[in-house]
């Protein structure tokens, strides 16, 4: 089974071998999703793909996504945690669905959602909910991670293999076991109305939260589109609980140069990250201390990759 989040913000479960060995039910409407809805379905073929179940979000979870689909689903045995990619208006002038949850979890089996978050994530939504989910065991606990669009980091407890919902077929909740506020002072009122303020806006996350050794590190800063410059390559104690903003949960900051997509890599004792500037860093995983600062010459998205020895990254130079 292949699992995806498609264009049309649908969570879709495939079957490897496509439409080689049949049609492998229940969906059975392939032929729907290879032309636009104004226009009359395919008859799908073997090397076409099957659908083996399909979920809507936008239908199922409430959800507006904003400019595309943004999501890289975390499978953790029975379940699919799937960021909703939630956001705001096309007018980007406040969020269309402030009510929906940011992050959800699907049965992998049936496609059925059994749980959302319901910490309000949406209602700060700053442009949207971009980041995709991590998981990690902290104290013999596992927890889901999650960079919200509303720049908090969240810890949420990973389901049990038991089915969660109540017996009544409402949707379960995610416990948070800890929230972070990465960006403390940025305004917390009004906040679409520093849209395309580059000196002062509220700020968000981009890219994955990485876990590693009992702390998370994660991107979080002014928005790439419409706010400010400022971002910061963070680190935050993952064993905490409750609201850790004020309690120790940041262990250190590091700011890089201006706005930041990509998800961190560390590789023996160091923390690696590009920033939109060009700028390759590495820093001290422990204490956030700079060793070295590349300039790659054009503005990076990507994410660092670190392997024999190497890191590895691609500019939107195409280098």
């Amino acid at each position: 089974r292949v699992y995806m989040v498609t264009n049309r913000d649908e969570v879709v479960c495939l079957d490897l071998h496509g439409m080689a060995n049949g049609n492998d039910g229940p969906y059975r409407d392939e032929g729907r999703h290879m032309t636009p809805q104004d226009q009359p379905p395919l008859e799908a073929g073997p090397t076409d793909a099957d659908i083996v179940w399909l979920l809507d979000l936008r239908t199922a979870a409430g959800v507006r996504p904003h400019d595309s689909a943004h999501c890289s689903i975390l499978l953790d045995g029975p379940y699919l945690y799937v960021n909703t990619s939630n956001g705001l208006t096309s007018r980007h002038d406040g969020v269309d669905k402030p009510d929906a949850p940011a992050l959800v979890v699907v049965d992998k089996a049936s496609g059925a959602l059994v749980a959302q978050e319901r910490e309000g994530i949406s209602r700060r939504i700053f442009h949207c909910q971009w980041s995709s989910p991590a998981l990690g065991t902290v104290n013999g606990q596992r927890l889901v991670f999650l960079g919200g669009g509303d720049g908090w980091c969240y810890a949420f407890a990973a389901l049990p293999e038991a089915d969660p919902r109540p017996g009544n077929g409402e949707i379960a909740t995610l416990r948070c076991v800890w929230k972070f506020d990465c960006d403390p002072t940025a305004p917390k009122e009004n906040i679409h109305t520093y849209i395309r303020n580059r000196r002062e806006s509220p700020s968000n996350i981009k890219s994955m939260p990485v876990f590693h050794d009992g702390r998370l590190y994660v991107t979080v800063g002014g928005d790439i589109w419409w706010g400010k410059l400022q971002a910061w390559l963070q680190c935050i104690d993952a064993t905490k609980t409750g609201d850790i903003t004020n309690s120790g949960g940041l262990l250190w900051s590091y700011p890089v140069e201006r706005h930041c997509c990509s998800t961190p890599a560390i590789r023996d004792g160091l923390a690696y990250v590009a920033d939109c500037a060009g700028k390759v860093h590495c820093v001290d995983a422990q204490t956030g201390r700079p060793h070295w600062v590349h300039d790659a010459g054009s503005e990076i998205w990507a994410s660092t990759l670190v392997a024999d020895g190497k890191v590895y990254i691609g500019t939107r130079r195409g280098d």
